[in-house]
């Protein structure tokens, strides 16, 4: 008897990128209202980063003593991803003025972007100093905890943030992301709805809610996640394939053959969407379309279908000719 056949898992996983996921100041008030500042910050606005650095750079000549010149160029190589640059730039903002929480907080993200992990919590263990009730600070120092894997310090500096200012939806994702990958659902359900609350459009607090109903075996919530998500991303493939798998944990094979076949109308060389439409056909026992699609995952390149094909799709073939 042919074994049970399952689908292959996609691995999927949310990756979460420091300038995404860290707060920093990018504008701020004051500073010289030197002509060559304020149209380097009107080409910051316009995205022009290049642009923007031309214009501090005149600026600087003209007032080398001012921190903010050297902290706006800064934040413009950051976002040129010229971490060293940038940490440069914010390390003269600091000598100018080290009473700037903000140079500090920046600074530290720079550091955090050239993966200076533990360099940059001693410029948020600075800034903390500076001023205790930011929340920011703690999220940043809480973010860069995580990426040395000193998880709970992290929780705790998550949670501080949490705790100084509880309207930023981020908070919650990046909270409920640790506990997720903790092992802790429950406590990543909790942080992800809140962070629904905060924020009705915020497409990774669904989907990562969505994972953990999954992991909890709540497929009916995970399902409305996913498609909520969904309506912000339509060809978030990703999402489908986490959809698909929660279907597929209610047995509605119909329903995940249909997001298997999405996902193959976005990519048309997945050969793994084609092998697990597949398995949908064949637990619906629409074994033609099942093969057909097992023999299109093997051209592909997913050889595993090859075994299938062999034990499901020629089983009979093979028993008709000893028959004869």
């Amino acid at each position: 008897m042919m074994k049970k056949l399952s689908t292959i898992s996609k691995n999927i996983a949310i990756i979460y990128s420091p300038l995404i996921s860290i707060i920093f100041f990018l504008f701020s008030c004051g500073g010289s209202e030197d002509i060559s500042y304020q149209r380097g910050m009107e080409s910051m606005e316009e995205g022009r980063y290049l642009t923007a650095i031309n214009y501090f750079d005149e600026a600087v000549i003209q007032s080398p003593a001012n921190p903010e010149l050297y902290f706006q160029r800064g934040n413009a190589k950051l976002m040129l991803e010229d971490y060293s640059g940038a940490i440069d730039d914010y390390s003269r903002a600091i000598v100018l003025d080290s009473s700037g929480t903000k140079y500090f907080i920046n600074r530290g993200l720079a550091k955090i972007s050239a993966a200076n992990y533990n360099d940059a919590i001693l410029d948020y263990d600075k800034a903390v100093k500076l001023d205790s009730t930011d929340a920011q600070i703690y999220f940043n120092r809480a973010y860069a905890y995580e990426l040395l894997n000193e998880y709970d310090t992290a929780l705790n500096d998550y949670s501080q943030a949490i705790m100084l200012d509880s309207t930023i939806s981020i908070y919650y994702v990046n909270r409920g992301n640790l506990h997720s990958f903790l092992g802790n659902s429950d406590n990543a359900i909790l942080d992800f709805s809140k962070a629904i609350e905060l924020n009705t459009d915020d497409k990774i607090a669904y989907q990562s809610r969505g994972d953990e109903y999954t992991i909890v075996g709540k497929y009916k919530d995970a399902i409305q996640d996913y498609s909520r998500a969904i309506e912000f991303e339509l060809e978030d493939m990703n999402v489908y394939y986490s959809r698909a798998e929660a279907k597929l944990g209610m047995e509605e094979y119909l329903g995940a053959a249909v997001d298997y076949t999405i996902i193959i109308s976005i990519d048309s060389s997945d050969a793994t969407a084609f092998y697990n439409r597949g398995i949908c056909y064949a637990n619906l026992e629409l074994k033609n379309s099942a093969c057909a699609d097992f023999v299109k995952a093997g051209q592909l390149g997913l050889f595993e279908a090859y075994e299938i094909i062999s034990e499901y799709c020629e089983a009979d073939n093979e028993n008709g000719k000893k028959k004869k």
